[in-house]
């Protein structure tokens, strides 16, 4: 370490000037295992670089003699050249394998662009006053780009190198968040228009199609193309760094104290305003590339549970995001198809879509989608409850065309027919109760359809329940509602009786209604329940009035019904006396 700083001494003390080349030593501490060592050698590289270069901006004017203008012009372009050195050493360590090192690199690389901010930012006010020009070196916004760009395309993908860009740099400085939002809106877009599925055979080539292609892509997509990165690894890398990004405020007032309080890694002359005002185009620009994108069907569930509360409210159109939904749609996971569909509804009932034609198209579109949905799959998904109150909603809302009142009517009844879930089988039923109550001009036929109960009128049913909606829709001609009959000879009580409801005229203001969500939490173990409380309270009104308990069989007059209960009880004898273990 002594050794180090007596190396620096020399190249920042008196006639430093001739011996500049010996920067080269420093860099030979770079090669050491000890990071420390190596940390301190990069500081003060930067310090013997910065110190050279304000040496060369304090000159009091421009040299007059050839030779010495030649001179400066060899230091400058010396300086120029080795600060450029110095970067790509930072990259090169951002992108190790160590996780320190990476670290390590990225708080020196930021500390580096503040110092040459605010060396530049000298050296433009002393040119002003007559002083010699500074050495000019790219913008901070050039370096950020240079730096995210190497770390999203390397082999090591670091947790550690993300988490302290986000949080120590991205949420505190302004103008660092626009650099990098910048850049992720950059490199999204230009991998919208690359394919990168020919990258192998494609980049083998060495004909006239591959150089002119090499010519017109941009260094980032080359870099991706060398590194063989996939589409969906880099998906999830910019996804990974746009989703921590600070979501846009609104930009104070100039006399505001809350505008001082903002902070600026880099000042380069623009107003803290300017990159406010900036950022919530390019945090919308951003997420509207990303998810241009295809999205790995991993991402889907996260992504769509993430746009409704930090990504849509940013969003001057939202309407943009509803191709998103449509493709999440189609990704054949249920789950993932029910989330979507989510989406679209709060885009439909909540942003509207302008013009009535383009409503009315969009949503016949939803409920077609919403519609496939309806099957006895979805119903036994873990998080069902939020496709039964999407769809809910959904029936319930004024979007709903009342032609497709009766069809979506009949497909809940015939669903609830597979559906093993009692829970499941009532909400149902409500929900097809509730269509038909307000949409009654265009479902009563469906419940006084003649031969409706008839067994050879269900064997001849046209109603195919896996067909499209507008398909269904020609089926309804010559449909009924058959399996309200089923459900009133259901063994659980509490259906039987729901089904009953169906056989009374219920179309008056002043009839009974049915709330779907009361039947949201109606499981086997809560029916059960109930149906202990019910027969309890049943029975001593029986008691009470000297009667006898009717039961609605007798196992011995049953002689399959006996051999079964007989074999069920041999085998729970022989299991207690064999073990657990049979």
């Amino acid at each position: 370490m002594q050794k180090l700083k007596a190396i620096e001494r020399r190249l920042t003390g008196e006639g430093c000037e001739g011996r500049l080349n010996d920067v080269e030593r420093l860099y030979e501490f770079c090669e050491s295992e000890d990071l420390n060592l190596v940390a301190e050698a990069l500081k003060a590289i930067g310090r013997v670089l910065a110190h050279h270069r304000q040496r060369l901006g304090n000159a009091p004017s421009e040299p007059a003699d050839e030779k010495e203008k030649e001179a400066a012009a060899a230091v400058a372009d010396f300086l120029r050249k080795h600060t450029e050195a110095y970067h790509t050493t930072l990259v090169n360590l951002a992108t190790s394998s160590s996780p320190r090192a990476q670290v390590c690199a990225i708080r020196l690389a930021f500390a580096t662009l503040h110092s040459e901010a605010e060396e530049a930012r000298h050296g433009v006010a002393r040119s002003a006053s007559g002083g010699r020009s500074p050495l000019i070196l790219p913008p901070p916004e050039r370096r950020v780009q240079n730096l995210l760009s190497h770390l999203l395309v390397d082999d090591r993908w670091s947790t550690h190198v993300v988490s302290c860009l986000l949080d120590e740099y991205v949420q505190h400085y302004v103008d660092v968040r626009h650099y990098v939002v910048c850049h992720l809106r950059a490199c999204a877009e230009m991998l919208g228009k690359t394919d990168l599925s020919a990258v192998v055979d494609a980049g083998a080539d060495d004909g006239p199609a591959a150089k002119r292609r090499r010519k017109t892509e941009s260094p980032f997509i080359q870099a991706v193309r060398s590194k063989g990165r996939t589409a969906d690894e880099l998906f999830t890398r910019l996804l990974t760094l746009l989703k921590e990004a600070p979501e846009p405020v609104p930009v104070p007032k100039a006399e505001d104290d809350a505008l001082s309080e903002v902070e600026v890694l880099a000042p380069m002359g623009r107003p803290v305003g300017h990159f406010l005002r900036e950022y919530r185009k390019l945090f919308q620009d951003a997420w509207l590339q990303l998810l241009a994108l295809r999205a790995p069907l991993q991402h889907c569930t996260p992504l769509l549970q993430l746009i409704p509360s930090r990504v849509m409210p940013h969003i001057s159109s939202p309407l943009m995001l509803a191709d998103f939904y449509l493709r999440a749609f189609d990704s054949g996971s249920a789950e993932v198809s029910v989330l979507s569909l989510s989406g679209l509804l709060v885009l439909l009932t909540k942003y509207g879509l302008g013009d009535p034609e383009t409503l009315s198209t969009s949503s016949q579109k939803f409920y077609a989608q919403l519609y496939s949905l309806i099957k006895a799959e979805t119903f036994a998904l873990k998080k069902r409850a939020r496709f039964q109150r999407l769809l809910g909603a959904s029936l319930g809302s004024g979007l709903l065309p009342a032609r497709f009142a009766g069809v979506f009517a009949k497909k809940c009844v015939h669903v609830a027919v597979c559906c093993s879930e009692p829970g499941t089988v009532m909400w149902l039923m409500a929900m097809a109760y509730s269509l038909i109550q307000r949409h009654h001009s265009h479902c009563k036929y469906l419940l006084h359809s003649p031969g409706g109960a008839d067994a050879e009128a269900q064997r001849g049913d046209p109603f195919d329940a896996d067909a499209s909606l507008d398909a269904a829709m020609e089926q309804m001609k010559g449909t009924c509602l058959w399996e309200v009959q089923v459900f009133r000879m259901h063994h659980l009580p509490a259906i039987s009786t729901l089904a009953k409801v169906f056989l009374k005229p219920f179309f008056k203001p002043t009839s009974r209604k049915l709330d779907p969500e009361l039947f949201l939490d109606q499981s086997f173990e809560r029916m059960y329940e109930q149906s202990m409380k019910t027969s309890e309270r049943q029975a001593m009104k029986l008691q009470a009035r000297f009667e006898k308990c009717p039961v609605n069989f007798k196992v011995e007059d049953d002689e399959l019904a006996a051999k079964v209960f007989g074999w069920a009880a041999a085998l729970s004898t022989s299991q207690r006396q064999v073990g657990p273990g049979l």
